[in-house]
């Protein structure tokens, strides 16, 4: 997982929901910005342009979609269809009083609201940090995902139990501050932290077809300390080198936000990926 979460940190990625709008028909059958009901939750979510496949963007844990304005709108110039939305509680989209976290839930509404907007692949999945998780659970799923571009992202092995123990420690010490200064993301982030266990044990056993081809793309400064560092760079090169339709690629220099900090790498791995998925 990325490095562990502060409260400043939630607090800044925090954005207020946006008031509930009546849906229309016409809205949800273009997405263009529609509000999905989607298992209680209403779930903000644009497609847009044209092209196959469509290149599904998944942020990472406390992010919305607003984080890949600029690479969307890269790749649809590049002649292709792209799908954005913020995940429940975040954003646009609110979160149901009544949900219960899980990974594969998180996964599930991902993919009822590709299906609500109309899109049946095939997909190339773009996950970052907690979103990359996604995007691995989608594809064990969903034989509709083609391709896999993840970065800095959650796969397995990248928490030990002790890089594990260490960072829920780090949270739960926040949560009171959190339920003062952020309400609203207290409600998504406590129930995602506390679910952490049972996540890494569900992302440590994904089980993804073996001809998917995936390009893992690393921070090289991703992490907060040398010793997390080692962990997560272990683990990406193993999951990738027990595949050869996966390749690691090393983002030099780069923080954890590598869509910010390693666009134009991203963008050519976007588009490779793509070439291969096609073949």
């Amino acid at each position: 997982m990325p490095r562990p979460i502060t409260i400043a940190v939630m607090s800044v990625v925090l954005l207020s929901a946006c008031a509930s709008t009546p849906r229309t028909t016409a809205a949800e059958a273009a997405c263009d910005g529609a509000l999905l009901d989607i298992e209680g939750h209403r779930i903000w979510a644009r497609k847009q342009g044209t092209g196959s496949p469509t290149v599904v963007f998944e942020s990472g844990f406390g992010n919305d979609s607003t984080v890949w304005t600029s690479l969307e709108k890269q790749v649809r110039e590049k002649g292709f269809q792209t799908f954005v939305y913020d995940r429940a509680g975040l954003g646009k989209s609110t979160l149901s009083p009544t949900a219960v976290y899980s990974l594969d839930n998180d996964a599930g509404i991902l993919g009822a609201a590709l299906e609500r907007c109309g899109i049946q692949g095939p997909l190339v999945v773009v996950g970052h940090s907690y979103g990359g998780a996604i995007g691995l659970v989608l594809a064990e799923k969903r034989q509709e995902v083609k391709g896999l571009v993840l970065l800095d992202a959650v796969v397995p092995g990248v928490w030990g139990q002790g890089e594990l123990e260490k960072n829920l420690v780090t949270m739960r010490s926040q949560y009171e501050e959190i339920r003062r200064q952020a309400p609203a993301l207290a409600k998504v982030a406590i129930p995602w932290a506390e679910a952490l266990p049972v996540t890494v044990e569900r992302i440590d056993h994904v089980a993804l077809p073996v001809s998917l081809p995936i390009i893992d793309v690393v921070a090289e400064a991703g992490q907060n300390s040398p010793e997390s560092a080692a962990v997560w760079r272990e683990a990406h090169q193993k999951f990738v080198g027990s595949n050869p339709n996966r390749t690691y690629v090393l983002a030099k220099g780069s923080s954890h936000k590598v869509m910010n900090d390693g666009e134009p790498l991203v963008l050519d791995s976007i588009v490779t990926l793509i070439g291969r998925a096609s073949r």
